[in-house]
């Protein structure tokens, strides 16, 4: 069994042992009491709740297309819709939802669209979404946070008393910190080396980041993509508006699905208006979402189930029994987690042009880094033929030149010293 296999194996187990225990603590109190309000539920709201979730899938298959058409113009969207269930499927069993990505590019490449062009399809999604999220959220904290955080119970520890709604705030200075940051240093020169050269060697001095070399790589090569792929956006005007409606419309579906479970439990909202009650659930469950997007676990189990139960365990519901709430976590995290886990890995096994058979199962150790290196290699010599015919308007040839010659010798020099290690690591064990 390979180094790779065996990682994701230790993925799956982590997420099955977290979830046991999740679902052991949500249900602790009265197990039966639980199941029978889960039996009890109306069958037609579930499967409204089923079909909200669906549509989440189709936009987010909708999205992949558009872009992807950016490269291949007849790229059909059942294999966006593929591509996508690869994708959760592969996020929701690594830590962080690390491994999504990779797969995505891979499956891609063989949907026929090139593993590099791949790189900038998902950087591309990427910006789009810490926009529009950061966005969202901060239209959520100026209208509805005091709101909700009234509706919250609170917890004490060390003796401060605070809500765990209050959380959320720093998931969303990291977000806006992500998408302020690569804004800043992608245009602004100065800024950049200042970091480059001075803030990792600073980090670096004081021991919080061990390899300076790998991180100045992956910085150049963020920054440089960012400013390569929001250019792009922005040279199409049409994809950026389409896609960025889709991405907020995606973020407001998936995050309204607690109003349709609790409409099957018969559950009463502390508002008579269920307009007021669709916006206050997709708001209270999307900053659910800034607080277990930080829990380092695959999928954010644990986390995610003892959050909802927390948040609206409080005064959101007028008639929920502890057993409701608990019954309401447990058919949320069906409906939104493990539905796209099943439909994900049905898809990874059945699909044809899944990335079950591809080298990065089986140890290869490129990573979608080096793709992002690959693709501002290729775009670097897209501009430099263009600028025998047409005279550069932005980018000099001579900058171009040295910032991706930097880039390479960085490049060459981390995986000459990778190449060193597993070489001495081969040495040890012949002996």
């Amino acid at each position: 069994m390979t180094k790779n296999a065996k990682k994701y194996i230790v993925y799956i187990s982590i997420l099955v042992v977290v979830t046991v225990l999740a679902v052991y603590f949500v249900m602790k109190q009265d197990p039966k009491a639980v199941i029978d309000v889960i039996l009890s539920c109306n069958v037609g709201w579930l499967l409204a709740s089923i079909g909200v979730v669906m549509i989440y899938f189709i936009l987010e298959g909708i999205i992949l297309t558009i872009l992807a058409r950016m490269y291949r113009r007849k790229f059909p969207f059942y294999k966006g819709l593929l591509n996508m269930f690869i994708g959760t499927f592969f996020s929701n069993i690594t830590p962080s939802s690390s491994g999504g990505q990779f797969a995505q590019a891979y499956t891609f490449s063989k949907q026929g669209v090139k593993v590099t062009n791949a790189a900038s399809i998902l950087f591309m999604h990427f910006i789009l979404y810490q926009i529009v999220m950061v966005l969202f959220s901060f239209v959520i904290f100026i209208f509805k946070y005091n709101q909700l955080e009234s509706m919250t119970s609170h917890i004490n520890v060390l003796g401060f008393d605070f809500s765990v709604i209050s959380i959320s705030l720093i998931g969303f200075v990291i977000n806006t910190f992500v998408i302020v940051a690569l804004f800043l240093l992608a245009f602004s020169e100065k800024l950049h080396q200042f970091i480059v050269t001075k803030g990792i060697s600073f980090l670096h001095k004081i021991k919080i980041i061990k390899n300076k070399e790998e991180q100045v790589i992956k910085l150049n090569t963020k920054v440089e993509t960012f400013r390569l792929e929001f250019k792009r956006l922005t040279q199409n005007w049409p994809v950026l508006l389409i896609t960025s409606i889709l991405l907020l419309l995606r973020i407001i579906v998936i995050s309204s699905v607690p109003y349709f479970l609790a409409k099957s439990m018969g559950l009463e909202f502390s508002s008579s208006n269920e307009i007021v009650n669709i916006i206050d659930t997709t708001s209270m469950t999307w900053l659910i979402s800034s607080i277990t997007q930080m829990v380092p676990i695959p999928g954010g189990s644990g986390g995610a189930e003892l959050v909802f139960q927390n948040l609206f365990g409080g005064t959101f519901f007028t008639n929920a029994t502890h057993a409701d709430i608990s019954a309401l976590v447990l058919l949320w995290r069906s409906v939104t987690f493990y539905l796209g886990l099943i439909i994900g890995f049905i898809v990874f096994v059945t699909y044809r042009e899944s990335p079950k058979k591809e080298s990065f199962l089986h140890g290869d150790n490129r990573t979608l880094l080096e793709l992002e290196v690959i693709n501002l290699d290729n775009e670097r010599k897209k501009t430099l033929i263009l600028n025998e015919y047409v005279e550069p308007t932005i980018v000099s040839v001579e900058d171009i030149e040295n910032r991706f010659k930097s880039l390479k010798e960085d490049l060459k020099k981390q995986l000459e010293k990778n190449e060193e290690m597993v070489n001495k690591e081969l040495d040890k064990k012949g002996k």
